[in-house]
């Protein structure tokens, strides 16, 4: 076994131990990130210079800002009810077909998912108004929490996706572009999303579920409004994912300015539109979502003096030889990884495994010939999917309460949704020209040219030379 596959070895064993140990995120990485000095020996004042370098271009890259205007933003559309006006539109005019009441649940969640960026915000917000009324409306319990859930974890991948930002920053190399990753991810949600819809669809014809007496009655009431007045209301919130990745998608604005447009529209629309958040209420919320959003950022700096430690250290590069001397492909891997990332959700938090793996497999995955951005996606897809596991999955820890059940009970029905996730995602790393179309031109990390460990220890030492 090579030495840079036993360092690695050793720092998952040693990062998941104090996670298990009951450590936070934040100092189960801060650890790790200190050990890799010790095990090769290193001076303290190289790491140092190392860890500088990594946190000031966490600071100087955008990604971070992007990320805190979109959570910013999200709160802002939570409280501001967007996701009533959404669903209202929907079921005005496909509601009474059979079937339909779920398949509008779950076009609420890719929605809302698009606006929040968040799985478990996305269940909560939609969870909240569509289950009670699909249970009323004679949709069985478990099927109608389990669509909730499955099209509510899809909020990590349809962008602008939290998760995915920070994947895009973790990925090393100077990162991946941000426009790309988001066209192949908004294709694989909508993908996987649709699956989700068929499913629902074939379940709702083959068991008649659903008390089609009490559809009509929900949706003739709806209908007393006029089209007008429900278009009239709804308007503004089914502009916003068109905004945000429409300002994107045409290069009108990059992903920071357009997360600042998101946060200024929402504002806008909830304060002196819908009039659901005060003025007064404003500025407490902008200080609440930054406070909120600095302890991910902090995590993503740590994250990043952690990639900067083992690129130093090369040991992706002794990886990816161990891994070809072992006869492995590039699809072959890139299962293993996903497989990997399925069973870690089970376990532990899905932010705390892309911190850690997300550095690590990115120049692997580039030394073997795939593509970065497909792959990436795929990644965050299949901890996604770890959103919705029964052991600390937190879309079903948020919905088990409405439904007043286990998370084992509904778990079981949320498996099969699961896994037409998780088969989205390996077929957009087994068949990337389908899934990474918008990946022709992007920048792909290099990796290579950065310097090894040693180096810069020389060229910290002749720098402090130089200084005495």
């Amino acid at each position: 076994m090579t030495e840079g596959l036993m360092i690695t070895i050793f720092l998952c064993l040693f990062f998941g131990t104090l996670l298990f140990a009951g450590l936070p995120i934040a100092g189960a990485i801060l650890l790790a990130t200190c050990s890799i000095p010790l095990l090769v020996g290193s001076g303290t004042l190289s790491f140092t210079a190392i860890a500088k370098e990594a946190v000031i271009g966490a600071v100087g890259n955008n990604v971070g800002l992007t990320i805190v205007l979109f959570m910013i933003a999200g709160d802002f559309m939570a409280k501001g009810k967007l996701t009533e006006k959404i669903f209202d539109t929907f079921a005005y005019f496909f509601g009474k077909k059979r079937g339909f009441m779920p398949i509008i649940s779950i076009l609420t969640c890719m929605f809302y998912g698009a606006i929040s960026g968040s799985g478990p915000a996305t269940t909560a917000a939609v969870g909240a108004m569509c289950y009670p009324l699909l249970v009323n409306l004679g949709y069985e319990k478990f099927f109608s929490a389990a669509i909730l859930v499955a099209a509510g974890c899809l909020g990590m991948v349809i962008p602008p996706s939290v998760p995915l930002t920070g994947a895009a920053m973790l990925a090393g190399g100077g990162g991946l572009e941000l426009t790309p990753l988001y066209k192949i991810a908004a294709v694989n949600g909508v993908v996987a999303g649709g699956l989700i819809i068929l499913f629902a669809y074939i379940h709702c014809v083959r068991t008649h579920d659903g008390d089609q007496a009490k559809i009509n009655a929900s949706v003739d009431e709806l209908r007393k409004r006029s089209f007008g007045e429900v278009l009239r209301e709804s308007i503004w919130a089914l502009l916003t994912p068109i905004l945000i990745l429409g300002t994107i998608f045409s290069g009108i604005a990059d992903t920071a300015q357009a997360a600042a447009i998101s946060l200024v529209y929402a504002i806008l629309v909830s304060v002196f539109i819908y009039k659901t958040i005060k003025i007064n209420e404003v500025i407490p919320m902008l200080s609440l979502g930054a406070m909120k959003s600095a302890g991910l950022c902090f995590l993503i700096a740590l994250s990043r003096v952690f990639s900067a430690g083992m690129t130093a250290l090369d040991i992706p590069k002794k990886m990816a030889a161990a891994l070809v001397s072992w006869g492995l492909s590039g699809t072959a891997l890139i299962i293993l990884i996903l497989c990997l990332m399925l069973l870690l959700g089970a376990f532990m938090d899905c932010g705390a495994a892309m911190m850690i793996l997300v550095p690590l497999f990115a120049p692997i995955i580039v030394k073997f010939g795939l593509d970065p951005y497909t792959a990436v996606t795929s990644i965050i897809m299949c901890q996604a999917v770890g959103l919705c596991s029964p052991l600390c999955g937190l879309c079903i820890i948020v919905m088990c309460p409405q439904v007043g059940c286990t998370i084992a009970q509904l778990g079981r029905h949320v498996i099969k949704y699961s896994v037409l996730i998780v088969l989205v995602a390996m077929l957009s790393v087994i068949y990337p020209h389908v899934f990474g179309f918008a990946t022709d031109g992007a920048r792909i990390p290099k990796y290579e040219t950065e310097q090894s460990m040693t180096q810069q220890v020389e060229s910290v030492k002749v720098a402090s030379v130089i200084t005495k």
